[in-house]
């Protein structure tokens, strides 16, 4: 080789390398690109968690409806209505096929129900590897140790609407393993709701957020068992329309969520 070609060969190579300022500087850009990306792209799966979430809320109150108008407008329930009501939940299942996914909150670590019941319906709700039915006492003690398979909330109580103001009958739970009663499911800022008009809605409705620590799911009945109730400093008003929305009995609510 001669010096020519080897002085060419070396000046070429110059011109291709990168310099280390050079490489720091791109490194840079695509921080900064990362960066403005990643919370575009996170809140893009929030918002698409939350529209599968309205979508299984909106089937299974569709579910509801032709159930109550096979039963003279009652809501499902296996024995009556202060039973566990995720139980009559698990009746939508057996009557219309539903798919697993529809009671599961993508957004939750809940996994959607495997086992069958004796009678034909999904098991929603285990407690070491065992149905958690009407008999089983579920307490602080032994709440951690639940395996979820429905991520929702149901009120199978009769919805009567107060001078044309809608009520909530199912929705995102409560979490009952830190005992608030406002769902945690997104980060505080609402919650997967469907009302008695049949619309589903991710919201902070006022009905619920009169409260500061909002108990929906008990105990919250204006002119009636939680019409003089005061939650920290809040105090329940006519506004604060009663769901009564609750995942277990009423009692097991009381002791589960104490606030």
């Amino acid at each position: 080789m001669t010096i020519e070609m080897e002085l060419c060969r070396m000046k070429n190579s110059r011109h291709i390398a990168f310099t280390l300022i050079e490489l720091l500087i791109v490194i840079a850009i695509i921080a900064v690109l990362i960066a403005v990306l990643l919370p575009a792209l996170s809140q893009a799966r929030v918002s698409g968690r939350r529209s599968v979430t309205l979508a299984h809320l909106r089937g299974l109150g569709q579910s509801m409806q032709a159930y109550m108008q096979d039963n003279d407008d009652r809501l499902p329930a296996m024995s009556s209505h202060e039973e566990k009501a995720f139980l009559g939940l698990s009746l939508l299942a057996r009557r219309d096929s539903f798919p697993a996914k529809f009671y599961v909150n993508p957004n939750t670590q809940d996994t959607a129900p495997h086992i069958i019941s004796d009678d034909g319906r999904p098991v929603l709700v285990e407690l070491n590897d065992v149905e958690v039915v009407e008999s089983t006492a579920v307490t602080p003690a032994n709440i951690n140790q639940i395996e979820w398979h429905c991520s929702y909330a149901y009120d199978n109580d009769v919805k009567k609407e107060n001078r044309g103001r809608i009520k909530v009958f199912l929705g995102d739970r409560a979490d009952y393993t830190t005992g608030r009663t406002y769902s945690a499911n997104w980060q505080g800022k609402g919650m997967c709701l469907l009302w008695t008009d049949g619309h589903g809605e991710f919201t902070k409705h006022n009905h619920i957020w009169d409260q500061s620590d909002p108990n929906m799911y008990h105990h919250n009945e204006f002119e009636d068992e939680g019409g003089n109730e005061v939650n920290g400093d809040v105090r329940v008003t006519e506004g604060t329309i009663d769901t009564h929305m609750r995942f277990f009995s009423e009692e097991e609510d009381d002791v589960l969520l104490p606030n």
